[in-house]
């Protein structure tokens, strides 16, 4: 539990530098809208492709779907090593972010657009009464924050610290359900990023819970709390999040599985 304790320091750390000093902090309610489609290339190794929305209230309205915040198309190789610990390859990732809405100006701003490349090492241990996952990841970013087409790359270091409670319930019949609640931290170096007061990016904190809804579909709601640096070092973005995740497992390979064992005739 070492690690847990080291998730805890840097969530207080996290507090610590956006509450220690003078600064501004803007308040944001924001929508997360996730689509993943994943399936099975063989035993060990997978992939998914991401396509997510990301809107957000303005003109002090909630309505978290008023304006644009994000857009992405990500694509995942994901290759099992043993039972608990995956590593994972993203060879390809187009962004666009949104300025989080601060002024009426912010919503006549083009979006940043950003390629990114992403390395990850995720390590889970199964115990009595929940799992607990440590993930970290290496990215590699290329993006045009002047709007010019002056692509500036930097790199950001993630870590997370995941639990998982699995609900075994016979009103559950057969279908699987999970509580889960993670924190992760982002750090930022580099080229893009090298003249920002410090390298901490933002802390996203997670509770939420994940649900099949049939055989290979699974719906995952939550609430999240973002604190994010602007580039200024004394200004922080609030964000409360409503984050919902919809996942299409073996989309193509449970058709495979049915034309290479069709049914007996009947009769």
């Amino acid at each position: 539990m070492t690690t847990i304790l080291r998730v805890i320091t840097l969530v207080f750390l996290t507090l610590c530098i956006s509450t220690g000093y003078s600064q501004t902090i803007y308040h944001h309610n924001v929508f997360w809208g996730r689509i993943a489609l994943g399936d099975k290339i063989t035993d060990r190794l997978r992939t998914e492709l991401w396509f997510q929305h990301r809107s957000q209230s303005a003109d002090e309205s909630s309505n978290i779907f008023q304006a644009p915040q994000y857009n992405s198309y990500w694509l995942w190789f994901n290759y099992h090593v043993s039972d608990n610990l995956k590593v994972s390859l993203s060879p390809f990732g187009y962004f666009e972010t949104y300025t989080l809405y601060t002024k009426p100006s912010d919503l006549e701003r083009p979006p940043v657009k950003e390629f990114r490349y992403t390395v990850r090492l995720e390590h889970e241990q199964k115990f009595r009464f929940f799992n607990y996952s440590n993930r970290y990841s290496m990215e590699y970013r290329v993006r045009d924050l002047t709007n010019t087409g002056d692509y500036e790359p930097n790199w950001r270091f993630r870590y997370m610290a995941r639990l998982e409670k699995p609900i075994k319930a016979a009103w559950l019949k057969g279908k699987n359900l999970s509580l889960i609640v993670y924190d992760e931290v982002m750090l930022q170096f580099g080229k893009a990023v090298r003249h920002n007061p410090n390298v901490f990016d933002q802390n996203r904190l997670y509770a939420g819970f994940s649900y099949g809804i049939a055989k290979n579909i699974k719906v995952t709601p939550a609430y999240l709390f973002v604190i994010q640096q602007r580039n200024s070092g004394t200004e922080f973005d609030y964000v409360n999040t409503l984050f919902v995740v919809l996942a299409f497992d073996n989309l193509f390979s449970q058709f495979r599985k049915q034309e290479q064992h069709p049914k007996p005739p009947q009769g």
